[in-house]
């Protein structure tokens, strides 16, 4: 799955370096937003438990035991407003679930600040972007954290009028929650996961 993943973000890259020449015009001024619905599902890379009863690096997702997780499901919403023709700056709130140890289920809530470069613009444009903040995470069990929360996401958007848009995005997401107290300690966890969402644009 990193394969391929890597292999893509290659792909978008090379054509970016060749296709920003031939199609890109500049559509964006300072002051022009961006509003973005995305919605789909969310699969799960990687689970790194650092101490505790489930310690150990899980690869994948599974049904719900142990420290893997299944497939789950994810939708946000995205503001941004460009501070040059090529950056934008905003913020985007989500709400996704899935599933934890022992089939558990995991509500996730991030907030992130978010910051888009926007090198290929025009009816196709290739959004490039990186976000940062923090997650309202809470288990069925009664158990709520806030862990770090980080993204790269990367995609396709097609213009089809010259304010609506629809698209496609995946990338890789990161979540850290760790503790310093020493009780704990046996909660400290790291996981990835791939987002792959559909989304719509509206542009101004």
């Amino acid at each position: 799955m990193t394969r391929k993943l890597t292999s893509l973000l290659l792909a978008l890259a090379l054509l970016i370096a060749v296709g920003s020449p031939l199609y890109s015009v500049q559509i964006y001024d300072n002051g022009s937003q961006r509003f973005t619905i995305t919605a789909g599902p969310t699969m799960p890379l990687s689970t790194t438990v650092f101490s505790g009863e489930y310690q150990g690096n899980y690869v994948g997702w599974g049904e719900g035991k142990s420290g893997f997780t299944p497939v789950g499901g994810f939708g946000s919403i995205a503001y941004q407003v460009f501070i040059n023709p090529y950056v934008a700056i905003g913020g985007e709130i989500g709400y996704g679930f899935n599933y934890y140890v022992d089939d558990a289920l995991l509500t996730n809530v991030p907030m992130q600040f978010k910051l888009t470069v926007m090198p290929l613009q025009g009816t196709v444009e290739i959004p490039l972007s990186f976000g940062i903040g923090t997650s309202y995470m809470s288990i069925s069990d009664g158990g709520a954290y806030m862990p770090l929360f980080a993204s790269f996401e990367t995609g396709l958007d097609w213009y089809f009028t010259d304010n609506w848009g629809v698209g496609i995005k995946t990338g890789l997401w990161v979540i850290g929650e760790f503790y310093f107290q020493q009780d704990k300690t046996d909660q400290n966890a790291l996981q990835t996961m791939i987002p792959i969402t559909l989304s719509v644009t509206y542009r101004q």
